[in-house]
Formats: structure tokens, C-alpha cells, sequence
């Protein structure tokens, strides 16, 4: 039988995810090349976690990024949010902007470098979504689970309770924040252990993401700006303007921080660097500013 002709956007998809063929799934039933992935249901005992997030030339990496990290990244900052929420990613949705031909051979690139990650994890691409874009785009959305009622949200903080993050802070440019490695296993061990009382990652700094916890958990803050795990050549300034740190906060009760510290099964550092106060206390900063990165800035 003579093969039916692709189209051009047909063709790309076929090349482009040559590399996300073999991703085994126990719960996929239709993925790539139906018009919706389908997955049958997961435990009864599991809460579901959906979480998109996208990447965009210009604000997340420039035409000189490698592409094969720009793909890794697309996947990376997600995974970061399911880190914070303790959860294990199930499936991942994949949307691309495309603006030209040149564009379509570098996104091949990209797809690469996701798929790295993507096998690594164990983590099956289901499907998406090909549009022309003025910009080079790659947008993820992704499926996870959690044990039931166990995922920490960002208002579960009190006053009292201490400050912790994972890693090290203010290092994330020029090159780590393509490199970073999403804190998945320690985000799902604090929450299976029941450790955070509210957790988020650090996306877009301390000065930002840090006030964040604190609205929605209505407390006040007091930060000690010298015990701030630092990379090498970074301030604590940067730890809370530049972002892209994409480490675990939370706050504990100070009753269990004797059993976290013991129990840490993890090479990667945990750091106390302040506690919560009552919201009329107000935020402690020792001068650093509560700003940190604003995408409508």
C-alpha cells in the first residue's frame, strides 16, 4: 500500500518526538497521536496534581542557549512544583511555539534534552499541542500524585514555627537554572513524613516567594540573612532578588526539627535561616528587599 504524504507540521512532530516513543506507562492507554492522551484511574487513595509552566526565548533562555537545555528546563520547573507539593509526576503534556523552519530543527534539539529528563523519571509525554509563535515556546503541563490529604499548600505556616530550605541560594545564572536538578525525592520524603506545615519552591527568589508563603498563611517573618546557604559568589541579596534557585521552603514546627535533622536521608544541604511570627510583627529582613523576579515588572 503506498504511504499517505505528511504534512510539514506532521513531519516535525514525527521527528521531534522520535525521542519520546518508548516511555512505558502501566496507566497509559492512548497517548501520542490520539487527539487525547488516556490514562485509566489511579488509587483511590492518591489526590491528583496538575501543574503547567512554560518556557519562552527572550525571558527564560536567549538564541545562544544549548537547545537540548532549554527542552531539559521546560520539564525541570514543573517538576519543581510537584517537588513542593510532595508528589510523584505521572504524565506530562507538551505544547510548543514554533516560528520558523530554522526553529523546528533547533525544537528537535530541545525535545532531546527533555527527553533525557523525562527518562530519568520514568516519565511518560502523552501528547500536546504544535502552534506558530512569533517566539521560540515550550510549555508543560504535567499529572502527578500525592498521598491523600498529605500535600502541604503555602497557609498551613504559624507562628512559631521555623524556616528551612533546601540546598544553596543566589547562583542560579548563568548557568544552573538550565542544570538545576528538581528537588523531587526530598520533596516527597518531607511530605510522606508529615515535616511541612506549608512548603513552596523558590522560583522567583526569597524576596518573592517567601512573602508569598506568608500572605497566604497570614504570618510574619523574621530572616537571618547569615545563616542563607549561599553558592559560590553569591549575596544574600541575590538569594532574594535574582530567582530560578529552584529549592524547597517550608516551615516546621519547632517541636519536629529534631526529627528532620536526624532522619535526613539526603546528601543535599537543609538550612534553618528564620522563623514565623505573629502577622502584626511584621516581615524581618535585616534590610534585604522583598522583591524578587516579576514577570509583569
Amino acid at each position: 500500500m503506498k504511504k499517505l504524504p505528511l504534512s510539514s507540521e506532521d513531519l516535525w512532530i514525527q521527528r521531534w518526538t522520535s525521542s519520546l516513543s518508548h516511555q512505558p506507562s502501566a496507566n497509559l492507554r492512548h497517548g501520542i497521536g490520539h487527539d487525547c492522551a488516556v490514562l485509566s484511574s489511579f488509587s483511590k487513595n492518591l489526590d491528583l496534581v496538575l501543574k503547567t509552566d512554560a518556557v519562552v526565548e527572550g525571558i527564560h533562555f536567549t538564541r545562544s542557549t544549548p537547545a537540548s537545555l532549554i527542552g531539559r528546563k521546560a520539564l525541570a520547573r514543573p517538576l519543581s512544583d510537584l517537588a513542593a507539593a510532595g508528589a510523584t509526576p505521572r504524565a506530562a503534556l507538551l505544547t510548543v511555539g514554533c516560528p520558523n523552519p530554522r526553529s523546528a530543527q533547533r525544537l528537535r534539539q530541545a525535545y532531546r534534552g527533555l527527553s533525557l529528563l523525562a527518562k530519568k523519571l520514568r516519565l511518560p509525554i502523552v501528547g500536546g499541542e504544535t502552534i506558530r509563535t512569533r517566539q521560540l515556546l515550550l510549555s508543560v503541563s504535567l499529572l502527578g500524585t500525592v498521598a491523600k490529604h498529605h500535600s502541604p499548600n503555602r497557609s498551613g505556616a504559624r507562628p512559631g514555627h521555623l524556616l528551612f530550605v533546601t540546598g544553596k541560594l543566589g547562583g542560579s545564572w548563568p548557568r544552573r537554572h538550565l542544570t538545576f536538578t528538581p528537588r523531587l525525592p526530598e520533596g516527597q520524603w518531607l511530605v510522606r513524613h508529615k515535616f511541612p506545615s506549608a512548603m513552596l519552591d523558590l522560583s522567583d527568589g526569597l524576596g518573592a516567594d517567601l512573602p508569598r508563603l506568608a500572605r497566604a498563611s497570614r504570618i510574619g517573618f523574621k530572616i537571618h540573612p547569615d545563616q542563607i546557604p549561599l553558592s559560590p559568589r553569591a549575596t544574600p541579596k541575590l538569594a532574594f532578588t535574582r530567582g530560578e534557585d529552584y529549592e524547597l521552603l517550608f516551615s516546621i514546627p519547632k517541636n519536629r526539627v529534631p526529627s528532620l535533622l536526624r532522619r535526613w536521608p539526603f546528601s543535599t544541604p537543609l538550612t534553618l535561616i528564620g522563623h514565623c511570627l505573629h502577622p502584626r510583627q511584621g516581615y524581618h529582613t535585616s534590610g534585604l528587599p522583598l522583591l524578587g523576579y516579576d514577570h509583569l515588572r
